[in-house]
């Protein structure tokens, strides 16, 4: 075996290593040499130096801007950074056993290819696509609504012996403030548009998490009710305080029947089905067209289809990500995650003829990556391209 070079030999081989590597020619040895190479942050100035050179040098009569240069340098060098967190979206390969070093540079190799041959996303308008935040509407009783982005921290109205806080941390809170012959049960909703997601605490105490594109209505008071009953259209991950009550979770097509649980629903208009998932307790599913019912244990997920009612294995991670800032892909089809997205960051999703829909990737990504990073990602994989047009997403052929 080779002894490693002395580092200023090491820095001396850099320039012609990357070369190598660039023109497919390293043997096993010199790629072990590279990666060591790229590894060492302290390369890291040169590195962007020669990758600088290596663009801009090239026989492509197409040039990388300055914005794309500095993009693509920046992805590289966040990468390991980021590995600590999520993976990058794959199809065939599992990014994760690789080396950092190894990663790095497919991603800086693709990166040049994707860039020079204008098969990366594409970005024909100025037009900002961000992230999704803490945003909502709520409708009181009286049919007042609330922008609750806009709103300030503190009281925002009492109600029939009810306090409605919104905290410093952005979190909706309903408080008895009364009496009990002072509080007077009233329905109230509250809902987030696409790129929007809130955290409330219900006067029970429950704590609800309520998803993009997602309504929840609720009483503004359980004291007085035989069940806690609230109606959710979209997905809400809920922690049910324990009471000797049921609390009750309705949806178009089926009904949550629980004491005191943490559980997920997932019941978009746009799934081909609604998904239940059990994390702590236990709860009782019942389709509201054929009234069959199920009991789920922690670990646990109903399937609710036009077909029927099932019960299967949790994806306990990958059910629950988007609570925890993140997006968990296990095999899911193009379509899937473009549904996710398009909720998420607000934005249209078409696809040209032909373009790939059931392609199934695995991955993760931050939610509040900005849609380019998040995209580009999967493009890395070499089996779908996009273009960004304003607020419109194509996945081309």
């Amino acid at each position: 075996m080779n002894k490693p070079f002395p580092r200023n030999m090491m820095n001396q081989k850099l320039p012609y290593l990357l070369n190598q590597y660039l023109n497919e020619k390293c043997s096993l040895e010199e790629l072990a040499e590279f990666y060591e190479l790229v590894d060492d942050p302290a390369n890291e100035k040169e590195l962007s130096d020669l990758l600088d050179d290596a663009i801009n040098t090239s026989t492509d009569e197409k040039q990388l801007t300055a914005n794309q240069e500095s993009d693509l340098l920046q992805y590289i060098f966040d990468y390991k950074e980021s590995q600590k967190q999520q993976s990058v979206a794959v199809r065939s390969w599992d990014y994760r056993s690789w080396s950092a070093a190894a990663v790095i540079f497919l991603i800086l190799c693709l990166g040049l290819y994707y860039f020079k041959s204008d098969r990366f996303v594409k970005e024909d308008t100025a037009v900002l696509i961000v992230p999704g935040g803490d945003k909502a509407l709520l409708t009181l009783a009286d049919g007042k609504v609330i922008n609750l982005q806009n709103a300030r921290n503190g009281e925002l109205a009492e109600v029939s012996g009810v306090k409605i806080v919104k905290t410093g941390e952005g979190q909706l809170i309903y408080r008895i403030s009364g009496g009990a012959d002072q509080v007077k049960t009233s329905q109230n909703t509250i809902s987030t548009p696409r790129g929007g997601q809130y955290t409330l605490t219900l006067p029970d105490g429950t704590k609800v998490w309520l998803n993009a594109a997602s309504s929840l209505k609720f009483p503004t008071a359980f004291s007085k009710v035989n069940e806690r009953k609230v109606a959710l259209s979209g997905e809400a991950y809920f922690e049910v305080a324990k009471l000797k009550n049921p609390f009750i979770v309705t949806t178009d097509q089926q009904k949550v029947e629980v004491l005191g649980t943490h559980f997920d629903i997932n019941a978009y208009p746009d799934e081909p089905h609604t998904r239940t998932t059990l994390l702590e307790g236990s709860i009782r599913v019942s389709s509201l067209k054929t009234g069959h019912e199920v009991t789920l244990s922690p670990g646990e997920a109903s399937i609710l289809k036009p077909a029927g009612l099932s019960v299967q294995k949790a994806d306990m991670e990958r059910n629950t990500d988007w609570k925890n800032g993140v997006f968990i892909f296990k095999n899911e089809s193009l379509e899937e995650i473009m549904r996710k997205l398009a909720r998420w960051y607000d934005v249209e999703v078409v696809y040209e003829p032909g373009a790939p829909r059931q392609e199934t990737f695995s991955g993760s990504v931050s939610k509040y990556d900005h849609i380019s990073k998040v995209l580009r990602k999967l493009e890395l994989t070499g089996e779908v391209r996009f273009k960004i047009q304003g607020k419109k997403i194509t996945v081309l052929k």
